[in-house]
């Protein structure tokens, strides 16, 4: 009841309008104001906050990946059964993973709470928490975040080089052609980062690196004829950073409405374009849940190839115990079209295992 009180509030300031389900629904003319919009936003559906990363030790011997994701769902109290003190209209979910390259392991945990004493996320800046996960940005624009995964501890603090960037035209990254199939989308393509990860064994290492932030919130992202998607953030070393987001139909096709944006070093996006290729170079099958994962991957577009090569294969999330979607997101190396490293890259693939129409 909450999520629809806010969604009719939210219209009649001029800034979002609710959907036939009473949760507002991403379109044009948002008006973004920050620190505010790094925050929650009760009034749509769905939201998530997705850190990803690359970090080495000072003398660059070892490298690591990180994900941690925060997730936010609304859900009618109705839906809800007990104690009336237990109940509420918000989940909070949340994954955490390392890939250690040389240790040649992946490490994952996952967490699922409603809001309340052990989950939230405030509404007027970035500061979410899922137990002792955190993220939260302080006065100076820095972020630090806490994640811990099968006895691995990570404390970092990211720093932005850029303003934040809005993907999209006016405001709505556009998922399909279904009015309502669109997000408000927020980036911080390239955040510097530096902290401490302690491993199982007990070594503490000094690691820094880079990192990119995804934010999104919406109430319906996928099409009905679009199962899931194949997404790519990358950073290459001339100072791009490039946003690719491929959607992909029930036969396999990429729908039109997938994107790639191209990001320069100031924060600006320079280009867009639906004519891209993003395909594989070979395939993976996960042991675990029979899924066929298209890795590595070959990006083609505005007359450049790119190859994004995982640094470990395995690096599969099985989220049984939270959102129950099974999905690969890992660290990748960036070849050129000469196989020289150019860059890194993280890479989500969903929709391989199971079909995401309906989750998002």
């Amino acid at each position: 009841m909450k999520a629809i009180l806010a969604g009719w509030l939210a219209l009649a300031c001029g800034a979002t309008v609710p959907g036939p389900d009473g949760f507002a629904v991403a379109r044009p003319g948002y008006r973004f104001t920050f620190p505010k919009d790094h925050g929650s936003h009760p009034a749509f559906r769905t939201e998530w906050w997705y850190f990803t990363g690359h970090l080495w030790t000072e003398d660059g011997s070892r490298r690591f990946g990180y994900q941690l994701t925060f997730f936010r769902q609304a859900s009618p109290q109705a839906a809800w059964k007990g104690s009336q003190a237990w109940r509420s209209d918000q989940l909070h979910l949340a994954h955490a993973a390392l890939t250690d390259a040389a240790g040649r392991r992946f490490l994952l945990d996952e967490r699922l709470d409603r809001a309340g004493l052990m989950a939230g996320a405030a509404a007027d800046q970035l500061n979410v928490f899922q137990q002792d996960w955190r993220a939260a940005q302080d006065r100076k624009g820095r972020i630090q975040i806490h994640m811990t995964a099968k006895g691995v501890a990570l404390d970092l603090v990211l720093d932005p080089t850029t303003a934040p960037v809005i993907f999209g035209q006016d405001g709505v990254s556009q998922k399909g052609a279904d009015l309502g199939s669109a997000s408000h989308y927020i980036s911080f393509p390239r955040l510097k980062s530096q902290g401490t990860l302690k491993l199982p064994e007990g070594a503490t290492l000094a690691v820094q690196g880079q990192s990119w932030m995804d934010h999104e919130f919406s109430s319906s992202q996928l099409a009905r004829d679009q199962v899931g998607w194949d997404w790519a953030g990358i950073q290459l070393r001339d100072g791009r950073s490039l946003m690719a987001y491929r959607l992909r139909r029930k036969d396999g096709s990429q729908d039109p409405f997938s994107t790639l944006t191209e990001v320069d070093a100031a924060g600006h996006i320079q280009r867009s374009t639906r004519s891209f290729s993003l395909l594989p170079k070979a395939t993976w099958r996960s042991a675990a849940s029979g899924a066929v994962y298209p890795l590595p991957l070959v990006l083609e577009a505005w007359g450049e190839r790119i190859t994004l090569v995982p640094v470990l294969l395995n690096q599969e999330l099985q989220t049984g115990r939270s959102t129950g979607i099974t999905y690969w997101e890992g660290a990748c190396r960036v070849l050129d079209a000469a196989g020289m490293e150019i860059g890194d890259a993280y890479v989500e693939l969903t929709g391989y295992a199971h079909s995401l129409r309906g989750r998002f």
